[in-house]
Order: C-alpha cells, then sequence, then structure tokens
C-alpha cells in the first residue's frame, strides 16, 4: 500500500486477501448467511457437523458468548472431525480471544483439512489484526480516476433525507473528492426510507453540494457493512478502480478497512473534512475485535445455517 504525503498520519497496512477469495473452495450443501451477497465459499472436506449444534455454536460466538460457543465447537470438532468449518471458527474466535496457543492448534487442524479455507482464514486474521492496530492514512495519494472515494451508508429519517452521521460522512468525501477531483466516488446503501434508498439520498446530497452526478456511482443495495464492502469493491472493480479511500464514521473505519480488505479492496486511507485534525482512533485489543471477525466469516461464505 502507497504512502501518504506529508501531513501527520495515521496509517493502515493491511494484506490483501483478493486472491483467497478469487478462487473456490469446492462444492457444498450449506445455506450460506444471506447477508452475504458474494458466492458463498467451503471447504473441500465432507460436512458431518450436526446443524442444531453447529449454529448454536455460531449463535453464541456472535454474541460474544465465548465459553458457550467454544465448548459446543470442541464437541462438534470431536463428533465431526472432518468438518473444516468448525477448524475454521475455532481458528477465528481463537484469534480474537488472543489465544494464540490454541489459534495454532486448530489452523493446524485447518491446514490439514481444507489448505484453501486455511489460506483463506489466515489472510483474513492477517487483515484483522493489522485494521486493528495499524495508523490510517487521512491524506493517500490518490490516482485520479482509479482511486475511489466511498462513502458507507447509516440509515436515514424515515421520510428518507439523511441524519447528522450519514451528513458527517459525505462531508469527508466531499473534501476529499475536492483535493482528488479526478477521482469517482462510490456510494453504498440500501436500507430505503419513503422509498429512498441511503444511496439515492447521498447522491442527492452530493449533487445538491456540487459535484457532478456523473462522477457518482450508485450501489443502492447494501444492508451492512459487509454487503458494503462486497458490492461497492465489485462496483470498484467494473468502473476501473484500483483502490480505495473510504468515508465513513471514526468509530467505524476500523471495521471498515478489515471488511473492504477482506472483500478484495485495496484501502489506501481514509476521508476527513480536516486532515489537520485527525480523530483519535487507538488500537483495537483483540477482544475488541470481535465484529470484524464476525465480518470476516461471512465474507468468506463460512455459513450460519447449515
Amino acid at each position: 500500500m502507497r504512502q501518504g504525503r506529508g501531513h501527520p498520519t495515521v496509517r493502515v497496512a493491511v494484506v490483501s486477501c483478493a486472491a483467497a477469495l478469487a478462487v473456490g473452495f469446492g462444492s457444498f450443501t450449506a445455506v450460506a448467511d444471506p447477508e452475504a451477497s458474494a458466492p458463498a465459499t467451503a471447504a473441500e472436506s465432507v460436512r458431518s457437523a450436526d446443524a442444531d449444534q453447529y449454529n448454536s455454536a455460531q449463535d453464541a460466538l456472535v454474541k460474544g458468548r465465548y465459553d458457550d460457543g467454544f465448548a459446543a465447537l470442541d464437541a462438534l470438532a470431536l463428533a465431526a472431525p472432518d468438518d473444516a468449518n468448525v477448524a475454521a471458527l475455532q481458528t477465528f474466535y481463537a484469534n480474537s480471544t488472543a489465544d494464540t496457543d490454541a489459534r495454532a492448534q486448530h489452523s493446524a487442524r485447518l491446514h490439514t483439512l481444507s489448505p484453501t479455507l486455511a489460506d483463506a482464514v489466515d489472510r483474513a486474521i492477517a487483515v484483522i489484526d493489522e485494521a486493528a492496530t495499524e495508523t490510517i492514512d487521512f491524506d493517500p495519494i490518490t490516482d485520479g480516476p482509479r482511486t475511489a472515494i466511498v462513502v458507507l451508508g447509516v440509515g436515514l429519517n424515515g421520510d428518507g433525507s439523511t441524519t447528522p452521521e450519514l451528513v458527517e460522512r459525505l462531508r469527508s468525501a466531499v473534501a476529499a473528492a475536492e483535493r482528488s477531483p479526478d477521482s469517482p466516488i462510490i456510494v453504498t446503501g440500501g436500507n430505503p426510507h419513503s422509498g429512498v434508498t441511503e444511496a439515492e439520498a447521498m447522491q442527492r446530497w452530493l449533487v445538491e453540494e456540487g459535484i457532478a452526478a456523473d462522477r457518482i456511482h450508485i450501489e443502492s443495495t447494501a444492508n451492512s457493512t459487509v454487503q458494503n464492502a462486497q458490492r461497492a469493491t465489485a462496483l470498484a472493480a467494473e468502473i476501473g478502480v484500483d483502490d480505495l479511500v473510504l468515508a465513513t464514521t471514526p468509530s467505524h473505519l476500523r471495521r471498515a478497512i478489515s471488511d473492504f480488505e477482506i472483500a478484495g479492496g485495496d484501502v489506501i486511507g481514509a476521508a476527513t473534512a480536516t486532515p489537520d485534525d485527525l480523530p483519535d482512533l487507538p488500537a483495537l485489543a483483540p477482544t475488541a475485535r470481535l465484529g470484524m471477525t464476525v465480518d470476516a466469516t461471512k465474507i468468506l461464505g463460512i455459513p450460519r445455517t447449515y
């Protein structure tokens, strides 16, 4: 990832998972999480885990009830030793609890069951760990039309108008767009109110602020950060974009960067309305990375439902 300009930066240097997502993990019969939009992926090995117990373990883990979730996964690993998804979940969540010994043990077993899935999990964990701790560049060196400014939507008012939080994101995008006048802007968000999606409301706001309509590309179906990442990254590829600058709420930024990188995007920095007044973004401890871990399992296609 490229170095930013001379401003004080809070830089993120993350590892791309595009290669991992470009390969398939074989056929499967599971039903993927309905929140995921990309084709689901799965391990090569035959699944034999009990569906109710598997889903109960997932439910506990995504809610941070680690003791219950790990106990259920341990029982599944004994009952279904060839189920690579169980080993993948054990690896992911051992990392999120900073249990390095358990992570190494589960990762080694996963590599024997499904080397392809194991490589994807390893890359995703590397992204999570670096996105959670590294600094973020708020004044990145952009590359004209090959760098897109991506604005992530957030809930609208009941009448379909923009909320103060969304306006804050949009103002940051406008500032970045002024600094990089040849860069396209991607607005991503569905969740319609009064017949207006987040992306449509954002496009309208940007045009009213003087941004040329033909510069704005709309992705109006995403209903989560995972879908923002998957669908905006796909749209960026369609319009010939190589890298991304994200405009979102500071507290959401580390998770968004992780999601976009795991989905195959190259995030080179973030947008801010005032590059000389940077937000305070402390590093996230392993136990504060639950949301990033849950999102990673969805992007890799590890199902919540068997």
